[in-house]
């Protein structure tokens, strides 16, 4: 019996493939996925949804029109300081620091929500699960097109358990990777239309579908990526002359994208190809392997304090499913058909992957590639049901296959919303709960913090919810290790890190490691000047000193530091004594 025998849907007895029953397994694993991702309606907002907020209520520190909301920082030195001065970044930004992303589609559905929706976060998220809904019916309707019916089901339902759409449906400013993946998927069922069935209206539709993938995100790029493994290993090969429409799309999309200033620069976690080639590739030799391991075993990439030895050992894990899946793609005993529909989906898996390097990794980017993985891992899958019971080593792999996408990952996916849901609710009674005084606008100089949304977002917070924002806010110290607190005199701090600064991811956010402050190195804020008194071997900054324009006593500034319970006021001590400071925390 070959393997195309084992998947066909021609044997009447076990035909899995009439309409009807195709579309009550589609709505059975749609009402599921529905069920496991619903509580995602209660999520409220977080990070970047409050920049966004303020950006369309004008309290933004830099201008951003309805269509830009995805431009935090132009790359200019005047917005990095303003961005500076509101405490929007912390001190160590780069001067010449760009986040900024062309995503106009997803900005006015942004504008949509607040303006004619009225900015409920509850009337917000249900926008979002109805988009995520359109994804699974559009990506139901593509692997149905391409795939048996059987091998078709196994894939939708692994895909759309898949924990990587937890983020984007818990976080309101993600929701651009759905969108876009909505409109791509499309595109690439509308190409494969045009060329397996001559649909020349379908190559229009394509073209216009691809640019409204990319209208609402670059992650599109991904079903381009799609299309040309479609293109690389057809049966019969296609003629890439046809596709000249589609490369004029993109190269349209880069030349706006990069005329308009567009991208990452200065950045050491959001990286750009175009600008930094060399630094996108040492990252993407590191990221890639991450991302792989996640697609291939369901290991939860989504938690934020993954790092270190647990990267270390997915990345391994990584580097082992790709030399396995290329063992498994190579001794299979299958019809060119269905060999060539797994070449596909594996090339695209990994072309789908690669304008996911550019950001920090995490499961939210496998939107698009995981839906080429998950073809993969159904094939796997039936490939181990069907197996003699001498063939026992594809039994185990369809067993591990199942467990780990088809149990651990739906959990995943749970958990990390009703982790989402705890840290925004958290993080937003940390910054309600502040410790101003109403009577008196208060400067918060907070000592230390251990996660963005302290580090970036109070303000904001508080002027979403009607509370007045601080005066000023500035933080001291995002770095993990421990630090100690010296006051100098009346009106100057030194502080002390062990192990140095700006190593985290989050501190890496504002500035790469080649080229950190030097020693000497003097940053002015509106309410202080901070000065690098000493750096270890690594040029990474171990002691700060930061004299302020009034006392210390002034009571216009508070010291504050993040725990658990929040941000709360903490004493300096007398002159000259050292204080080892409590570790920052999040808060819970």
């Amino acid at each position: 019996m070959t393997w195309s025998d084992t998947w066909s849907d021609t044997r009447p007895d076990t035909r899995p493939d009439t309409p009807l029953r195709v579309t009550r397994w589609v709505l059975l694993i749609l009402g599921c996925a529905i069920a496991l991702r619903v509580h995602a309606l209660a999520m409220g907002f977080a990070m970047d949804d409050y920049a966004q907020l303020a950006m369309l209520a004008g309290g933004y520190p830099v201008e951003r029109a309805p269509w830009d909301l995805f431009s935090f920082c132009d790359g200019s030195a005047a917005e990095v300081s303003r961005q500076m001065d509101a405490g929007g970044f912390p001190w160590w930004t780069d001067p010449e620091l760009r986040l900024s992303t062309m995503r106009p589609l997803a900005s006015l559905l942004i504008w949509f929500d607040v303006r004619v929706l009225g900015g409920d976060a509850r009337v917000l998220h249900a926008h979002t699960l109805l988009w995520w809904i359109a994804l699974l019916v559009v990506a139901s309707r593509l692997l149905l097109q391409v795939l048996p019916a059987r091998w078709a089901l196994v894939a939708f339902a692994l895909y759309a358990l898949d924990e990587c759409h937890a983020q984007p449906l818990a976080w309101l400013a993600n929701r651009n990777a759905i969108v876009a993946a909505v409109f791509g998927v499309a595109a690439v069922s509308a190409h494969v239309r045009w060329r397996e069935h001559g649909e020349v209206a379908a190559r229009r539709w394509t073209v216009t579908l691809l640019v409204l993938a990319l209208a609402a995100g670059e992650s599109a790029l991904g079903a381009a990526g799609f299309i040309a493994a479609y293109e690389l290993t057809a049966v019969p090969r296609a003629k890439w002359r046809g596709c000249w429409p589609h490369a004029i799309v993109l190269l349209g999309w880069a030349a706006i994208h990069r005329g308009a200033g567009y991208g990452a620069a200065r950045s050491g976690v959001y990286l750009d190809p175009a600008t930094d080639p060399w630094g996108w590739s040492v990252e993407a030799v590191v990221r890639g392997p991450i991302l792989l391991a996640d697609l291939a075993f369901a290991l939860p990439t989504g938690e934020l304090a993954l790092g270190g030895r647990g990267f270390l050992v997915q990345g391994i894990a990584g580097g082992v499913a790709l030399l396995g899946a290329l063992v498994w793609l190579r001794r299979g005993r299958r019809d060119a058909a269905a060999q060539a529909r797994l070449r596909w989906f594996a090339l695209a898996t990994v072309l789908s992957l690669l304008p996911m390097l550019s950001a920090f990794v995490s499961a939210r980017l496998l939107v698009l590639p995981a839906l080429g993985a998950h073809v993969l891992l159904a094939a796997c899958v039936l490939d181990g049901a069907h197996a003699s019971a001498s063939l026992w080593s594809r039994r185990v792999l369809a067993l591990v296959a199942l467990i780990a996408h088809g149990v651990l990952a739906p959990w995943w996916g749970v958990r990390e919303l009703a982790q989402l849901r705890a840290f925004g609710d958290a993080a937003r009674r940390a910054a309600l709960a502040m410790p101003i005084d109403p009577d008196v606008p208060q400067r918060v100089v907070v000592l230390a913090v251990a996660d963005p949304s302290t580090l970036l977002y109070p303000g904001l917070v508080r002027a979403a919810h009607g509370a007045p924002p601080p005066a000023g806010f500035l933080v001291l110290s995002a770095a993990p290790g421990p630090h100690r607190l010296r006051r100098v005199d009346a009106r100057t701090l030194e502080l002390e890190v062990e192990g140095g600064m700006l190593r985290s991811h989050v501190e890496a956010m504002f500035r790469r490691a080649d080229r950190l402050p030097a020693v000497g190195t003097v940053i002015h804020t509106p309410d202080a000047e901070l000065e690098i008194r000493a750096v270890d071997a690594g040029g990474f900054p171990t002691r700060l000193q930061v004299r302020f324009a009034t006392a210390l006593e002034d009571r216009r500034r508070i010291f504050v530091i993040a725990t658990p319970a929040g941000l709360v006021r903490y004493p300096l001590g007398p002159i000259g004594a050292w204080l080892l400071l409590p570790p920052a925390s999040a808060p819970r």
